[in-house]
């Protein structure tokens, strides 16, 4: 018994070596190899991202934050919120379009909720596109309620150059929503 919590703290404390020498953005996904993913995934760096579209977003009530463009700027502080000081506020479905600057290669996205879970998102859709006229669909996915980044995965690389994120419904039933961050991986 007392080898077997000795290999345990050994295997812990290498997994915490690992993690610790890994860069910063390269943590998440190079570790989930322990696990039950044997592929490497490779964080890819948003800085060349831009919002290209999005179905409304909060300017007024939300402070310095609650802007679309807040999902790209690497700070899990800021946020996206819907429009809810619109008059209608807006409802779901709530689009959001972002555009890599370039063909790229990804085989997933990297979704932070808002850090309060305030209006987090739960049920979305996800659509990638080369030319942002014909789009093809990644799936229907399932966010959880939680302040950590969730993989959305597309299974393999793919070649694209926008993606859209069609959010249909909210964990608290409300026609709002918001999301902290979106980042992407791709399989090496």
């Amino acid at each position: 018994m007392k080898n077997t919590k000795t290999i345990k703290h050994i295997l812990f404390f290498l997994v915490a070596v690992v993690v610790l020498a890994c860069e910063p953005d390269q943590v998440l996904y190079k570790t989930n190899q322990i696990f039950n993913d044997t592929r490497i995934k490779v964080n890819l760096k948003p800085s060349a991202w831009t919002m290209e579209s999005f179905s409304s977003e909060e300017t007024s009530g939300e402070g310095d934050t609650g802007r679309a463009a807040d999902i790209l700027d690497a700070d899990l502080e800021t946020f996206w919120h819907s429009c809810w000081t619109c008059d209608p506020g807006a409802q779901h479905p709530h689009e959001l379009v972002i555009n890599f600057g370039s063909e790229i290669s990804i085989g997933g996205l990297q979704i932070a909720q808002r850090q309060s879970l305030s209006r987090a998102i739960k049920d979305i859709e996800v659509e990638i596109s080369t030319d942002g006229s014909s789009w093809t669909s990644m799936g229907s996915f399932t966010l959880s309620r939680v302040a950590e980044l969730q993989p959305v995965d597309f299974g393999e690389n793919k070649t694209a150059m926008y993606v859209k994120i069609i959010i249909n419904s909210s964990h608290d039933g409300s026609i709002f929503a918001a999301l902290a961050q979106v980042g992407g991986y791709v399989y090496e």
